[in-house]
């Protein structure tokens, strides 16, 4: 995170930026998926850039910051609700107000939706997708984009457990729609979608490689018709999944996130 927060200030060439980590009080509590702290880390400057544009009050956590979890994966609700939990001691031991959930789709329909009954309690806090948080500081102008910095036929994946499960549908076109000048639908989208052939839990099952590879044709097919040089997908999973596909079926495509999309057409004033 310290890495990280260097190259935010000579992003937005403010020596006084931060990445905040363990801060109590804060507003919001940003949990992400451990993939992108090993493998993905400009992910998580994308969403420090994006807050630090919005001039918000938010915190990492050094402790219990993982929005995965694979309790639900292996069907088994009792380790679910611990991991899930932990997030829960990590916002009342920072005070926080709400927690905001990475772009990971099965990190958030198990921390929406899911734990409260796994838990059998009622959260005490607000819990929001960083793509809703994103898309109100779009309606507030709390940031301002240009999408002439994201010029590229730019399409949008639909995951699984967002979407169909989780019911976040629209914010992510609404940001699109602010952040690019081309935005094409894959036909069909939103909740009918095609899955991108890593769900259930294959992509971490080696010996499913091969055929979710031969499932993922369907929407490798997808992606070829819109004629997009970028796919947008708000889950990891998703993200491993289609940057296989590319490979398979030589799509010739880069696969982002929303907030990496956003943050490359933040205007900050670097006054």
């Amino acid at each position: 995170m310290e890495w990280r927060e260097d190259e935010l200030k000579q992003e937005v060439n403010n020596s006084e930026a931060r990445l905040p980590l363990d801060e109590k009080g804060a507003k919001l509590f940003y949990t992400i998926n451990p993939r992108e702290a090993m493998f993905f880390p400009l992910s998580i400057l994308a969403a420090g850039k994006i807050f630090y544009a919005a001039g918000e009050s938010w915190t990492f956590s050094s402790n219990s910051y993982d929005v995965t979890n694979y309790g639900l994966y292996s069907g088994d609700d009792e380790a679910a609700g611990t991991m899930s939990d932990r997030l829960v001691q990590s916002m009342e031991k920072l005070v926080c107000e709400t927690l905001v959930l990475a772009e990971c789709g099965h990190g958030f329909n198990s921390n929406r939706w899911e734990a409260p009954e796994w838990l059998s309690k009622k959260y005490g806090f607000e819990v929001e997708s960083i793509l809703q948080v994103v898309a109100n500081y779009i309606r507030k102008g709390r940031i301002q984009l240009d999408p002439s910095r994201n010029k590229e036929i730019i399409t949008l994946h639909d995951p699984c457990n967002l979407v169909r499960l989780g019911g976040i549908i629209e914010e992510q076109r609404y940001i699109l729609k602010h952040a690019v000048t081309d935005f094409v639908e894959m036909t069909p989208n939103r909740e009918k979608n095609y899955c991108c052939g890593g769900g259930g839990g294959q992509l971490a099952m080696t010996r499913f490689a091969e055929r979710r590879l031969k499932a993922g044709r369907l929407k490798a097919e997808q992606i070829q018709k819109t004629g997009a040089k970028i796919v947008v997908a708000p889950c990891h999973n998703c993200i491993d999944q289609i940057m296989e596909l590319n490979k398979r079926y030589k799509l010739d495509i880069q696969v982002k996130t929303v907030s990496e999309i956003v943050a490359d057409a933040l205007v900050i004033d670097k006054k």
